[in-house]
C-alpha cells in the first residue's frame, strides 16, 4: 500500500504529464489531436482515482498517528529514499527563473521543509532528512545519489569538523539548551558517618542561530542543459565552501568575527601554553607533548582526544621523531599516538617564511554541533542577469559549544 507522500508524488507526476502534452501543442501552435485528447482523458481519471486513494490513506495514517501518540512511537509517510534520488535542483531553479511555482517532488519537498520551519520559505526548501548524510554509498549504482547528496558529502565527509569526532546532533528546530553534569561528591565514609550530597550539578551549553548564507551563480546555459554532473557539481562546490567557512570559524586561534559561532581557542577556560618561536622549528615535537601533558595534569587522557595545527607546522611534525631512529612524531594522520589534523584556519605569524603558529589540542567529544531548521536557496536571476547566469543563494543556520574549556589546550608562537 502507498503511503500519502507516494500517492501524491503520482499526482504530481500525472500533472507533470498533462502539462507536457499541453506544452506540445502550444509550441507547436495547434489544438490537441484525438490520440491526445484520449490520453488526457485517462490522465484526469487516473488523478481523480489517485484523489480517492489520497484521502483514503491519509484518513489510515492520521489513525496510525493518533496510535502511535499514545505509544511514543512515531510514523513517517516520507519516502526519503525516492525524495534523495529523484529532487532536482535545476528543475525547480527553471520553474522558479521562469516565473512559475515548484512541480512535482520539488514542491513537495519544499512542503516538507516549511512544515518544519514552521513558517513560509522562500525559493526551494530542502527538509532535514534530505541533508543528512547516508550510511550507504551507492556510487555507480542504479540509484546513485543526486546533487542533494553531493552537497552533504561536500559539507560533511570533506570537512574537517565532522572528522575531528565532535557530537553532531543533526537538527534541531530552535534554540537548545544542552545540561553538562559537573563532579559527583564521592567520598570513604566510616560506618555510621552520614554520606556526602552525591548530586551532581549542572552547567550548559546554549546553541542559537548563526547564519551561514553563500551563493553561486550559475549560467543559464548550463540550467538549460540541465545535466546531472553539472548540477552535482555545482552542489558539491556550495557544499565545500560552506564546510570550509565552518572549519575556519571553529578552529581559529583568533577572536570571533562577524556573526560566527564562538571558535574552540575562545571558550572560556581553555588550557594554554606559549612558547617562543624558535628558527628552525626545535622543540616542536616536545611541544605537543607538552600539550598532552597539559591535557593528562588537568583531569587526565580520555575521551576522544585529537589535534588540530597550522598547516605551517606540518614539515616540523612530520619529519620529527618520539624515539631517534625509532618512531617518528607524525604517521597515518596520527600525532603522538592521536589523530592529527591540519587547518589553515589556526593563525601564523611572519611572512616568508612564517616564524609562528597556532593549534589545539583536546578532547572533540565535547563539542557539540547543530543546524537549525531545513536548509533553502532562493534563486535570484536579476543580480547576474547582463552575464548570463543565474544567482543561487543558499541559507543554512548552524551553531556549535564546547561542554568544557578545560577539555581543550591552545598553544601558540610555536616553531
Amino acid at each position: 500500500m502507498k503511503n500519502s507522500k507516494e500517492l501524491k508524488e503520482l499526482r504530481s507526476d500525472l500533472i507533470g504529464e498533462l502539462e507536457s502534452i499541453k506544452l506540445v501543442a502550444e509550441n507547436e501552435e495547434r489544438d490537441l489531436t484525438k490520440e491526445e485528447n484520449e490520453n488526457v482523458d485517462s490522465i484526469l481519471t487516473k488523478i481523480d482515482d489517485n484523489d480517492v486513494a489520497i484521502t483514503r490513506t491519509e484518513k489510515v495514517e492520521n489513525n496510525l498517528k493518533l496510535a502511535a501518540a499514545s505509544t511514543g512511537a512515531k510514523v513517517s509517510s516520507v519516502n526519503t529514499d525516492k525524495a534523495t534520488r529523484g529532487w532536482s535542483l535545476f528543475k525547480a531553479v527553471n520553474e522558479i527563473r521562469n516565473g512559475g511555482q515548484l512541480t512535482g517532488l520539488e514542491a513537495e519537498m519544499h512542503q516538507e521543509a516549511q512544515s518544519e520551519a514552521r513558517k513560509g520559505l522562500q525559493g526551494i526548501g530542502l527538509p532535514t532528512f534530505m541533508t543528512e548524510k547516508r550510511a550507504i554509498d551507492q556510487t555507480g549504482s542504479a540509484i546513485a545519489p543526486t546533487s542533494v547528496a553531493a552537497f552533504v558529502d561536500a559539507l560533511q565527509a570533506d570537512s574537517l569538523w565532522n572528522r575531528v569526532g565532535v557530537q553532531n546532533l543533526g537538527t534541531v528546530a530552535a534554540d537548545t539548551v544542552l545540561p553538562i553534569a559537573g563532579g559527583s561528591t564521592v567520598a570513604w565514609e566510616t560506618e555510621v558517618t552520614p554520606a556526602n550530597n552525591g548530586g551532581a550539578n549542572f552547567g550548559k551549553v546554549t546553541l542559537t542561530p548563526h547564519r551561514l548564507a553563500g551563493f553561486a551563480n550559475v549560467s543559464n546555459q548550463l540550467l538549460i542543459q540541465n545535466g546531472a554532473g553539472v548540477e552535482a557539481a555545482v552542489m558539491r562546490d556550495m557544499g565545500r565552501n560552506m564546510g570550509t567557512q565552518i572549519d575556519t570559524a571553529m578552529f581559529k586561534s583568533t577572536a570571533v568575527a562577524g556573526g560566527e559561532p564562538t571558535p574552540i581557542s575562545q571558550t572560556a577556560g581553555i588550557l594554554t601554553f606559549t612558547e617562543s618561536a624558535t628558527a628552525g622549528g626545535v622543540g616542536m615535537n616536545a611541544d605537543m607533548l607538552t600539550a598532552i601533558q597539559t591535557i593528562a595534569d588537568s583531569h587526565g587522557l580520555d575521551g576522544n582526544l585529537a589535534f588540530v595545527n597550522q598547516w605551517a607546522m606540518y614539515n616540523n611534525l612530520k619529519t620529527g621523531v618520539k624515539v631517534t631512529g625509532v618512531e617518528a612524531s607524525y604517521v597515518d594522520d596520527r600525532l603522538m599516538g592521536y589523530p592529527g589534523w591540519f587547518s589553515s584556519a589556526p593563525a601564523t605569524a611572519g611572512g616568508a617564511p612564517i616564524t609562528s603558529a597556532d593549534g589545539l589540542f583536546g578532547d572533540f567529544s565535547r563539542v557539540y554541533f547543530a543546524q537549525f531548521g531545513p536548509s533553502n536557496i532562493l534563486v535570484d536571476p536579476y543580480t547576474e542577469a547582463k552575464t548570463g547566469n543565474v544567482q543561487l543563494v543558499m541559507n543554512n543556520f548552524f551553531d556549535w559549544g564546547v561542554a568544557s574549556g578545560a577539555s581543550f589546550v591552545k598553544y601558540t608562537s610555536l616553531i
